[in-house]
């Protein structure tokens, strides 16, 4: 029995891609006094920094457009059970920053077996840069807001600002200077909707900005602007000159460069540092485990362990557990599974 264990660059990337760290903003906005917003962004986008969705940060079925504003993914098949999830290349590690997401479009797919309303959805929040790219809201070091009117944490869904689809504009407003907590909140289409969340932003929390000696890399410990995708297209706010509508005292996230509390996160290096590797053995020999593992011990390589085990993890079905209990499961999202 064969297990794929796949790295995409020598030296970065997440779900799809190559690339090399650069652990730092390798540019800062030049210094402009007493300037707008929107000139601030566009300087940035014209010659130095342009903050959008990072193909060096994501699912491996996910899709980054052009203008890096524009996020989507595979629809067909077994991916229309999946979430598919990305990162922006810009995290923060201080400061009160907000962006936007608009749900632009739906896919069409055939789900009969799957409510209409849950069919096509979109959750946005922020994550630590060394979290799972498709688990936003679902670990301990990610929050988000859903499509279905819940904010989640750590796996635990609670009832949050209402529900939201095509058309709508949500904006995450995060707060880091807060004292003792740092919050999140959220505004949906100009509407606040009120803190969702005070979390420990400090060593014995979320660890923002390298608090702990575990992370090697300096965007393993800052806050990103994350999106989790079912079956919908949308677009990312950043700036003013993106259409982003500012929230009473929270800059543009495209601003944190300037101002010093940026991190720039995993970056392409070149397709001739990919690397593959095949994990040969019989069942329950324990390739999985020893792949998973290597992996999580070199975060600088963006391993992606392929294997049905990350369709099955990335398949959420009305009705099934949503741990690893495959025995409730199995059956079910094996047969969509093999078609990924």
């Amino acid at each position: 029995m064969l297990g794929k264990f796949c790295c995409q660059g020598a030296e970065e990337k997440r779900r799809g891609g190559l690339k090399k760290m650069s652990s730092a903003p390798k540019h800062s906005a030049p210094a402009v006094a007493e300037e707008p917003y929107s000139k601030r962004a566009k300087i940035k986008a014209e010659g130095l920094f342009k903050v959008s969705l990072n193909p060096a940060d994501c699912n491996i079925d996910f899709t980054v457009g052009k203008d890096g504003l524009l996020g989507s993914a595979l629809h067909g098949d077994g991916f229309a059970y999946c979430w598919s999830g990305a990162r922006a290349n810009l995290g923060i590690t201080g400061g009160k920053y907000c962006f936007g997401c608009k749900v632009t479009s739906i896919q069409p797919v055939e789900m009969e077996d799957t409510p209409k309303d849950q069919q096509n959805l979109c959750r946005v929040g922020i994550s630590r840069g060394d979290d799972n790219v498709a688990s936003l809201g679902e670990s301990e070091h990610s929050y988000g807001y859903g499509g279905t009117g819940k904010f989640s944490n750590s796996g635990r869904f609670l009832d949050y600002g209402g529900r939201f689809g095509v058309g709508d504009t949500v904006i995450c407003a995060v707060d880091l200077d807060s004292k003792p907590m740092a919050k999140i909140s959220f505004a949906k289409n100009g509407n606040w909707l009120g803190v969702a969340k005070e979390f420990d932003v400090g060593s014995r929390g979320l660890a923002v900005g390298g608090g702990s000696s575990e992370k090697k890399l300096k965007w393993e410990g800052a806050l990103f602007p994350h999106v989790l995708l079912k079956n919908v297209e949308i677009k990312m706010l950043f700036s003013v000159d993106d259409g982003l509508k500012l929230l009473p005292g929270f800059k543009p996230w495209a601003t944190a460069v300037e101002d010093g509390n940026g991190v720039e996160g995993p970056q392409l290096g070149d397709f001739r540092d990919c690397e593959v590797m095949m994990m040969v053995g019989m069942p329950a020999a324990g390739k999985t485990t020893w792949a998973e593992k290597w992996a999580k011990d070199h975060p600088e390589k963006r391993y992606t362990v392929l294997g049905t085990n990350l369709a099955l993890d990335i398949m959420k079905v009305p009705g099934l557990m949503r741990k690893k209990n495959y025995g409730e499961r199995f059956e079910r999202l094996m047969d969509r599974a093999t078609k990924i």
